[in-house]
């Protein structure tokens, strides 16, 4: 297993109980608001990618809260920018599939202007 750093970008901001509730469900995450936008920044152990973000998924959930977006940092996550080889990263085809109709959902939030924010995302969060 290795441990994978996402961001979940939540539809809500968390109120200090539903925080409390959240922390006590995970210890992986730290729940934070950068310029009007709440998100929880994981660093979460698992064996692939997709069982980290879909754990971290459901664990919000149990609290009543989802996410419209996921950020993945290329050069944190995944150590280069450009191509990258899944069957090195251990996700065969099934696998990347599954990830691909999964995240579907999200590619028109990812594409939206509103999205731009997260280009820099580094320099944004400081």
């Amino acid at each position: 297993m290795r441990i994978y750093e996402f961001t979940l970008i939540l539809t809500a901001d968390p109120n200090e109980e539903e925080a409390d509730r959240l922390y006590s469900i995970f210890d992986d995450g730290t729940i934070t608001t950068v310029k009007g936008i709440p998100q929880i920044r994981f660093h979460r152990e698992a064996f692939s990618l997709e069982s980290a973000i879909g754990s971290a998924l459901l664990d919000i959930q149990k609290v009543g809260f989802d996410a419209v977006r996921v950020y993945i940092n290329p050069k944190v996550m995944l150590g280069a920018i450009g191509n990258i080889n899944l069957r090195e990263r251990g996700i065969d085809e099934a696998q990347a599939a599954e990830m691909r109709a999964r995240l579907a959902s999200f590619a028109e939030d990812w594409e939206s202007p509103e999205m731009d924010v997260y280009d820099n995302y580094k320099e944004t969060k400081l």
